[in-house]
């Protein structure tokens, strides 16, 4: 198999309902799966499940497959990518389970920052399940933050703890921390797996939730920031790349995940753009079908709005 690796990424704070989530995925695959997680033991998997294990690997009866971090996360997967190259392991996309107070960014760096990762894996979505009940609490971990500031898609797990009045105003404060964001009101993570797996290419639901972002700023915790930029004069296409660079510089690691809808002089086709730390892509996506303008969002820590909206306003093409 030539194909890269189709990756998802699962994380969520402690007790969110992660391995609940993992258990609705290999009970009833939507695909045939490979786990990897920090250690077999905690994914808790349905022991009727369990076909043949071994110290790294357990099989199970529908095919799917159970691996366990030993060391270095880039060792793993290398170790993982050479097994299904050689037959050793089958399946159809990996999905990777984080503890529950890890950090996101060093998981997706070393998908872009390590070549033979990029050249073997496909990064497809990173999920985050959230506890409904224990939001406003949980957010006080920055941790937390940071796995809500990276999800393109979040699982609101346990709405069932709270009033329908409450779910309203945890969505609203879930898209203020990630206006770009599936937000899934689930009860024990149960929701459509289909959707959840190839959320990172820009679906056009995404699309549309980027175009109806009103210009702004949330904040979350002390110094988490999500910025929304809405301008519409055209931009000019170097301009907005240097421009970009500098803000990528600036800010590298405290920068989690920024997307946008570019409006560029030089082209009626509106221009998206997806990225998280220093790597991103653009890619044409149509006409505009009704006002034409730019809409940024920037999810980061210790964000500085006006240099930002700055650089965005000197990208502006004149003449």
């Amino acid at each position: 198999m030539s194909e890269r690796i189709r990756t998802t990424l699962i994380t969520g704070f402690l007790g969110a309902g992660k391995t609940t989530l993992l258990n609705h995925i290999v009970t009833d695959p939507v695909e045939k799966v490979a786990l990897l997680v920090n250690e077999v033991g905690a994914v808790h998997i349905d022991e009727a499940l369990i076909e043949r294990s071994d110290e790294e690997v357990i099989e199970l009866t529908n095919g799917c497959i159970c691996c366990s971090i030993r060391g270095d996360l880039r060792d793993a997967l290398l170790r993982i990518a050479k097994k299904r190259r050689t037959g050793d392991m089958t399946f159809d996309r990996l999905i990777i389970e984080t503890t529950g107070i890890a950090d996101p960014g060093p998981i997706l760096q070393t998908f872009y920052f390590e070549p033979a990762i990029e050249q073997q894996y496909q990064l497809s979505s990173v999920i985050t399940v959230v506890d409904a009940f224990q939001l406003e609490r949980q957010l006080a971990f920055e941790e937390n933050v940071r796995q809500i500031g990276f999800a393109d898609t979040i699982l609101l797990n346990k709405v069932d703890l709270i009033s329908d009045s409450e779910v309203d105003l945890v969505t609203e404060r879930l898209a203020g921390l990630n206006p770009t964001a599936l937000i899934l009101p689930t009860i024990q993570s149960k929701t459509d797996l289909k959707p959840l797996f190839e959320t990172f290419h820009f679906p056009k639901q995404e699309e549309e939730r980027l175009a109806q972002q009103t210009d702004g700023l949330q904040k979350a915790a002390e110094s988490f920031t999500a910025l929304t930029i809405t301008e519409r004069m055209p931009l000019h296409r170097q301009r907005f790349g240097a421009v970009l660079r500098e803000i990528l510089e600036a800010y590298a690691e405290d920068l989690y995940r920024y997307k946008g809808i570019i409006h560029f002089a030089d082209t009626n086709q509106k221009i998206v753009l997806q990225g998280t730390g220093m790597i991103y892509g653009t890619a044409a996506r149509g006409e505009f079908e009704g006002e034409k303008q730019t809409t940024l969002v920037f999810i980061g820590k210790n964000l500085d709005e006006q240099a930002i909206r700055t650089g965005v306003k000197a990208a502006i093409a004149h003449g």
